[in-house]
């Protein structure tokens, strides 16, 4: 399952927790990292926490994204705990941690303090708001920034209850921009042997995935408001009535006279208003009752032989259990299954991308609750009697298995 990775003998010292920093850190794992994932005595990440669903006690939503971890408990309130993580700091590469701004400074772990133990450290921190501003002290989560950004604007259709994104597009975007800025700072050090501070915030990552829709604004002063499924620029380009339910349409303006043609309405084609773009954009209700008036007279399953068979792009508006039962997706070999030392057998979706020399892969499944900590200080050089004392301390803790 798993083979060499690019970042085979990185290794990261992981802080994150929730979503956004863990994803990075998992991304990084995937591509060979070594990622030992800190996490708070006798509780852990929070994500082990939410549910249902759970398998053996084991959330869902925390081995959704761990994977490629070993998992160490250490109390950063006690001094033994700092000096621990300061000592575990001398050989890794990264650091990466999500605590509110300017709590890692406060346990004596910030990026200077690191850095003057591990000159050539790469220092990532990932904060909901970014370090500067007013708000750069709040409590930031994936619904609060869609909602801030304008996103749930833009997907709410009129005169409904708003609508957020249900993918976590914000924790996502900003666990993948950090992954991107640790590894383009890894490379910066392997040239000239300079370790640096990584920062990225869950807003500044929305907003930068929203480049075509902030476009419309720059460029038209125009607001992108209850758009549902619609593109602001391009029209047909959204979902569209059927006969028994909906399929989505994407074309390009290029793209007009092929999809008259699906539908049986050459005319269109030249129409002193549907053939200019501008005007279909511009009246987008209009040309969407227009449409669905031809599109409504044939099932979904009809149109996407038409649609192919006129080479317009098109698809269902699949559930997920229906995705997993889909030819393409089962092509493409996504879906792991590998054995938790608690849950048991689990299924885990692979990394998204495929290297033809060094593609990396799962070595690990998502770690229990300290499950590693013994592990991971014996590699360190601790003696057993230095571990056992730290035990006796409250210091770290260390999982007891099934």
């Amino acid at each position: 399952m798993y083979q060499s990775g690019p970042l085979e003998g990185i290794r990261v010292l992981d802080f994150t927790h929730v979503l956004a920093g863990p994803f990075a850190t998992m991304l990084l794992g995937d591509l060979g990292a070594e990622v030992i994932k800190v996490e708070i005595p006798g509780r852990g990440d929070s994500t082990r926490l939410s549910g249902p669903p759970f398998q053996k006690g084991e959330s869902a939503y925390f081995i959704s994204h761990n994977r490629n971890k070993r998992s160490i408990c250490v109390d950063l309130k006690k001094r033994e705990g700092v000096q621990l993580i300061k000592h575990l700091v001398r050989d890794c590469d990264v650091v990466a941690e999500s605590f509110r701004t300017g709590v890692m400074d406060r346990l004596g772990l910030g990026y200077e303090e690191m850095k003057k133990i591990k000159p050539d450290l790469i220092y990532a921190s990932l904060s909901a708001f970014g370090n500067e501003g007013p708000y750069r002290d709040r409590p930031g989560f994936e619904l609060i920034v869609q909602g801030l950004t304008g996103l749930v604007s833009v997907t709410t259709e009129p005169g409904r209850r708003p609508f957020k994104i249900q993918i976590q597009v914000v924790d996502l975007s900003a666990g993948m921009f950090l992954a991107l800025a640790i590894t383009a700072a890894l490379y910066h050090r392997q040239l000239t042997g300079l370790g640096q501070k990584v920062q990225t915030s869950l807003l500044e990552s929305t907003i930068a995935m929203m480049a075509n829709l902030v476009g419309v604004y720059f460029l038209a002063g125009r607001v992108p408001l209850g758009m549902g499924t619609r593109n602001p620029q391009v029209m047909p380009s959204q979902a569209f009535k059927t006969k028994d339910s909906y399929i989505v349409v994407v074309t390009q303006p290029q793209h007009w006279e092929r999809f008259c043609k699906a539908l049986g309405k050459p005319e269109w084609i030249t129409d002193e208003n549907l053939g200019k773009g501008k005007y279909r954009v511009e009246h987008y209700d209009e040309t969407e009752r227009i449409i669905e008036e031809v599109t409504t007279t044939r099932t979904t399953q009809a149109w996407l032989e038409i649609f192919e068979e006129h080479q317009i792009a098109a698809g269902p508006i699949n559930t997920v259990e229906e995705l997993f039962h889909d030819p393409q997706f089962e092509a493409l070999d996504m879906v792991a299954t590998l054995k938790h030392p608690k849950a048991g057998r689990i299924k885990l979706l692979t990394q998204p991308w495929k290297l033809s020399e060094t593609p990396g892969g799962i070595k690990l499944p998502p770690p229990m609750l300290g499950e590693h900590t013994t592990q991971v200080l014996t590699e360190r050089g601790l003696s057993v009697e230095q571990i056992e004392a730290l035990k006796e301390k409250g210091v770290i803790h260390e999982s007891k298995g099934k």
